[in-house]
């Protein structure tokens, strides 16, 4: 998973002397870990199949954009009779409709398929990939720095590292203050928040 590349970050600002691939690869994985983390979505297809609450409704409300319904089950039984929201104007709300309704249950709807809010070329979103462009740049880079740690930490944003794994753990986000202090890249992260839903990943 990448919303951008090694490339992308060499055409802005990094040189080979001052970073290795490796370690750009290591920055452009915690920057799109990231931006999952924050905005509970993923900016890619994925084939996954997940199961849902039926609440005898005629709309299935779903967590992430569905773009292509590979098969849908209802108590253990197939459903052709749908109609799919997948319109890029659909994916902040994405929905799937049914005259019958969706049947009242736990976790009684199953749906496999390609998933996943990308653009309408089915590829990461031209803001996404910029944001993660610009966390790799000039956020993440500080956690190998120890003035710039110290500043994390003292911003909250920061609450344990392992500086030769360079792994860490974030603070939890209040979405009504700032995230990063980047408005950029704060705006399109609140911007494609979602909601938390109950499902199940099969």
């Amino acid at each position: 998973m990448s919303y951008c590349s090694v490339e992308d970050l060499r055409k802005e600002v990094f040189t080979e002397d001052d970073y290795s691939d490796e370690r750009l690869s290591e920055l452009i994985k915690t920057s799109c870990d990231f931006i999952d983390r924050i905005t509970g979505q993923f900016f890619e297809l994925r084939e996954l199949t997940l199961r849902f609450d039926g609440r005898d409704g005629q709309y299935l409300v779903l967590p992430y954009p569905l773009i292509e319904a590979t098969e849908i089950l209802v108590d253990n039984e197939a459903v052709k009779d749908f109609v799919l929201y997948n319109r890029l104007e659909d994916r902040v709300y994405p929905r799937i409709y049914r005259k019958r309704k969706w049947l009242k249950g736990v976790l009684n709807i199953s749906v496999s398929g390609s998933w996943g809010y990308v653009d309408e070329n089915l590829q990461t979103p031209a803001s996404i990939k910029r944001i993660a462009i610009k966390l790799a740049m000039y956020h993440f880079p500080a956690l190998s720095d120890s003035d710039a740690q110290e500043q994390l930490n003292i911003n909250g944003r920061v609450i344990s590292e392992t500086t030769d794994g360079h792994s860490y753990s974030l603070a939890n986000v209040d979405t009504s203050s700032l995230i990063t202090g980047d408005k950029e890249i704060d705006d399109v992260l609140k911007f494609y928040m979602r909601s938390n839903f109950r499902m199940a990943v099969c």
